[in-house]
């Protein structure tokens, strides 16, 4: 099976505590990162779940 991955850097612009005690976190992405953020709004278009892992992005550090 083909890995399927959505890749961009990115900074957390907000965290927020849902009243039913979930979490929403929101994050910016840089403006030339159309095809993830469209990418995105196909999975949740197609209610596809995903499996997040985050990790420093020294590359992205001026982002």
């Amino acid at each position: 099976m083909a890995e399927n991955k959505i890749t961009f850097s990115a900074a957390v612009a907000s965290v927020k505590t849902l009243v039913d005690g979930g979490i929403r976190i929101v994050f910016d992405l840089p403006e030339d990162a159309i095809k993830e953020a469209a990418a995105l709004m196909q999975c949740k278009r197609d209610g596809i779940p995903l499996r997040v892992e985050v990790m420093a992005d020294d590359a992205g550090a001026g982002y």
